[in-house]
């Protein structure tokens, strides 16, 4: 919250903005930021013509004049009323000669110091900001009355009086007696003389000024009283916008600059997360559709993980070994992948009459024979090791495992495939079509030719004694198709 330090002759008053108006206060909390007006006859304002000045030498010149004009206070500065850069300007060295009482009284402060400013030049800012460039301001206190003459725009007299209680005046006699310092030193002429503009009830100065040839100037709106502050309300609302005319050393301003560091940096913080999301979106939905993916596979997880350890609980309660039905379950898994697919096998039988145009696949069936089934017909038997044979999951404990050359594999499986072919064109001879398929299927890796019309069997020819028995005359191949090979270490 903000908070106001009013130091003056008779005392220290604090006044902190609540709800819009400023209200006195015992003092300034720790969290509040605290603004300093000083209000002291050692206030100072001196204005300087500067000339055509660049970086360097213009600041050392302006260093040599705050010297000069205060030579034993810190609480010094230079600022511009008119003028820039570039051109030559009007500049008012402002300060305090004597500042022991300004710096003990913020040495007890709590809440860090934003800076402190003269009265006198304060006023001086808000007339040059409303364009009153003429003007005999007055000021009244409880026991100072602190008088500000403009002219031109420019400060040319500044006074911080003692008022006793016991004059009923109101000021009125510190003011004649500016004005005819006005004219004993021709800053102003009698005929000239600016209006009085009095920051305080006018009902009892009204009459003994404009008897005196004094114009008392209607009070403008903004500075018009407000709440407890009353005709202070407007200069407190203007230091808060921390004008030029700074007075106090860095060293007593510390707190203060490490808090708006602070706060640039967390703006700037603030500013690169808005910038990555608005510039970045797109990577910053990714990546919270990529938390979120993660965190339900790892929900997915934890469930899987659940339903497993409930499983083995209910295998081990029906007295069998989890690891065994574990082993049994993956070895299912690689038969039916080791297993020859739908696919493959019409894409072996379209590869045998790929170069045949005129040929057509009449007949195709295949199947996976049990155990002590016969393949084709009854013609060729062969064994199923799978079966017959005890094959070992695990490595017995203490052996070494065996060489990858020596390694044993699951015993070859078999698939029986049988299809028969219809000549729609005689472009060939039928001899040569046999022979043309027999040989592409010969050909094919893992493929075991049983029944093949191209082939001439002695035993097929005697048998019965009529040369070639039925089966053989109808273009029918009967073989065997190789599953994949299972290697032992792939088992579990």
């Amino acid at each position: 919250m903000k908070a106001v330090l009013f130091i003056h002759s008779s005392g220290t008053q604090y006044f902190r903005r609540i709800h819009g108006l400023w209200q006195a206060a015992a003092q300034a909390e720790h969290g509040d930021r605290l603004w300093v007006i000083v209000n002291l006859p050692d206030e100072t304002l001196e204005t300087i013509e500067v000339p055509l000045l660049f970086g360097r030498d213009r600041r050392n010149f302006l260093a040599r004049r705050l010297a000069a004009s205060f030579p034993h206070t810190h609480y010094h500065t230079a600022t511009f009323l008119s003028g820039g850069r570039i051109k030559p300007g009007v500049a008012v060295l402002t300060g305090l000669s004597s500042a022991d009482t300004v710096s003990n009284h913020i040495e007890k402060q709590h809440a860090p110091v934003t800076g402190v400013w003269g009265l006198a030049m304060l006023l001086t800012l808000m007339l040059k900001e409303r364009h009153i460039s003429d003007i005999l301001l007055v000021m009244p206190d409880a026991h100072f009355l602190r008088i500000l003459v403009i002219k031109q725009g420019r400060p040319v007299l500044t006074r911080c009086v003692r008022h006793d209680e016991e004059e009923d005046d109101k000021g009125v006699g510190e003011i004649l007696r500016t004005r005819q310092h006005l004219e004993n030193r021709h800053i102003f002429e009698h005929e000239q003389m600016p209006s009085v503009l009095y920051l305080g009830d006018t009902r009892q100065i009204s009459a003994p000024l404009t008897a005196a040839g004094l114009t008392v100037m209607p009070l403008p709106e903004p500075l018009s009283p407000r709440g407890e502050a009353a005709y202070l309300h407007a200069l407190f609302e203007y230091v808060s916008t921390s004008p030029a005319g700074q007075l106090a050393p860095l060293q007593l301003r510390v707190s203060h600059l490490t808090e708006n560091v602070r706060r640039t940096a967390y703006a700037g913080i603030m500013t690169c997360l808005l910038a990555a999301i608005l510039f970045g979106q797109e990577d910053f939905r990714a990546l919270l559709s990529l938390h979120r993916r993660g965190q339900i596979l790892n929900n997915e997880l934890q469930q899987a993980l659940s339903e497993r350890a409930q499983l083995t609980g209910r295998i081990s309660a029906s007295g069998l070994d989890p690891a065994r039905v574990r082993q049994a379950a993956t070895f299912a898994a690689l038969e039916i992948d080791a297993a020859p697919t739908p696919e493959s096998i019409l894409q072996l039988a379209a590869s045998a009459i790929a170069e045949l145009p005129q040929v057509r696949i009449k007949n195709l069936t295949y199947r996976f024979p049990k155990q002590g089934d016969r393949y084709c017909q009854g013609r060729t038997v062969i064994d199923l090791p799978l079966v017959n044979q005890k094959i070992e999951l695990e490595i017995p404990p203490g052996s070494k495992p065996r060489d990858a050359d020596n390694a044993a594999a699951v015993p070859n499986r078999y698939a029986e495939l049988q299809f028969s072919i219809l000549l729609t064109e005689n472009l060939t001879t039928e001899a040569e079509v046999r022979k043309r398929i027999s040989a592409v299927l010969k050909a094919t890796e893992g493929i075991q030719l049983m029944e093949d019309p191209d082939a001439f069997s002695l035993i097929n020819t005697l048998r019965g004694g009529f040369g070639m028995d039925a089966p053989r005359s109808e273009n029918l191949w009967c073989m065997s198709v190789l599953w994949k090979a299972v290697p032992l270490k792939d088992l579990p």
